[in-house]
C-alpha cells in the first residue's frame, strides 16, 4: 500500500545547535565521522555528484520540506489504527527516564531520534530505551542545522551521529530525521545516498502544548491526527556540550501522560515508526534505488 504523504506543521521548539565552546570535540568527532563518509560516498558516486549539482534551498515551509525530499514518510495511510511516537533529542537523563516509564506504563513502543553527542555522554539512558524495546534512530551528531552545510559536512554529521550511536552500545539506526525539519535538496540527495529513510511528522507536541495549557492542547492534537499520524515529541532539550543552552520540556511531559490516556482511549495502538511502516506495507529499513535486488 502507497504512503498517503501529508504536510506536518512546523516545529520550531527543538534544542538549540552547540555553542561555539564545543568546537574541539565537535570537529574532532566529525574528523572521525568525514573519514568513514569519504569511503561511503565514494561507493555512491552518482548520488554524491547529484548533491554536488543540487542546490541549497531551505525548507522555510512544509511544502517545501515535501518537494526537497518527496520519499519521506509525514505519515502513512493504514486501515490499522495506530500511531507512531516518536521522540527527538535525547537521550537526556532529565526527561527520557520519565518518557520511557511512562511509555512502560501504557505498554507503548516509540522511536528515539537521538542526538550522537547526547548517546555518547548518556550511555546509560540510551541502552534503556533501546532494552525497554524502542527503535533507536538518528538525529545527525549534534543538531546543526543541516541546510548551512556544505555535503560532506552534512555527510559527516548524519554519519557521525549513527557512529556515535554505535559506539555507544546501540545497533547502527537507519532512520533520520534532520534536526528542526530543516532540509533542503542537498541534505535529501545526502541521506538517501546514505540509504537513509527520512522521516518528518505530522502533528508536533509542542506545537500546541507551548501555547495553550495541557489539556487543550492534547484535545488539538487528537483532532489532528488519524491512523498513520507520526507523532513528536521530544525527550530531550539540550545538546550534550559545552555553553549549549537547554530548553524546557516540563509542559511536554505534563501534557504526555493525557495524551497517551486519550490516545489510548481512542483505540488507538501506540507503536515505533517500524511497526507503522510494516502496517502500511512499506520497508521499515531504507526505500530501495532503483537497480536495487529483491
Amino acid at each position: 500500500m502507497a504512503p498517503l504523504v501529508t504536510l506536518g506543521e512546523p516545529c520550531c521548539c527543538s534544542a538549540a545547535p552547540p555553542a561555539s565552546a564545543s568546537r574541539i570535540t565537535r570537529r574532532a568527532l566529525l574528523r572521525r565521522a568525514a573519514a568513514g563518509a569519504a569511503c561511503v560516498v565514494a561507493g555512491a558516486a552518482g548520488g554524491w555528484e547529484l548533491a554536488q549539482r543540487a542546490r541549497h534551498v531551505p525548507t522555510l515551509t512544509e511544502a517545501a520540506r515535501l518537494r526537497a525530499q518527496p520519499d519521506a514518510i509525514f505519515r502513512v495511510t493504514t486501515r490499522h489504527r495506530m500511531v507512531a511516537l516518536t521522540f527527538d533529542d535525547g537521550p537526556d537523563p532529565t526527561y527520557t527516564p520519565d518518557v520511557l516509564a511512562l511509555l512502560a506504563r501504557h505498554q507503548a513502543r516509540a522511536t528515539f531520534f537521538c542526538i550522537g553527542v547526547n548517546a555518547l555522554a548518556h550511555r546509560d539512558v540510551l541502552a534503556a530505551a533501546a532494552a525497554a524495546g524502542h527503535q533507536i534512530a538518528n538525529h545527525t551528531l549534534d543538531h546543526p542545522n543541516l541546510e548551512l552545510l556544505d555535503p560532506l559536512d552534512q555527510t559527516a554529521e548524519i554519519e557521525g551521529g549513527s557512529k556515535a550511536i554505535v559506539d555507544a552500545g546501540s545497533a547502527r539506526p537507519d532512520l533520520f530525521r534532520p534536526p528542526m525539519g530543516l532540509t533542503d535538496d542537498v541534505v535529501g540527495v545526502v541521506a538517501d545516498t546514505l540509504r537513509y529513510r527520512t522521516v518528518f511528522w505530522d502533528a508536533c507536541v509542542e506545537h500546541f502544548v507551548d501555547h495553550m495549557d495541557a489539556q487543550p492542547a492534547v484535545d488539538a492534537i487528537a483532532r489532528r491526527v488519524g491512523p498513520g499520524s507520526i507523532i513528536l515529541a521530544h525527550d530531550g532539550g539540550h545538546v550534550f556540550a559545552a555553553g549549549s543552552p537547554a530548553i524546557d520540556r516540563s509542559k511536554t511531559m505534563r501534557a504526555l501522560p493525557l495524551l497517551l490516556d486519550r490516545l489510548q482511549a481512542e483505540g488507538y495502538a501506540l507503536v515505533d515508526v517500524a511497526t507503522l511502516l510494516s502496517a502500511a506495507g512499506l520497508r521499515p529499513g531504507p526505500p530501495r534505488r532503483v537497480g536495487d535486488a529483491g
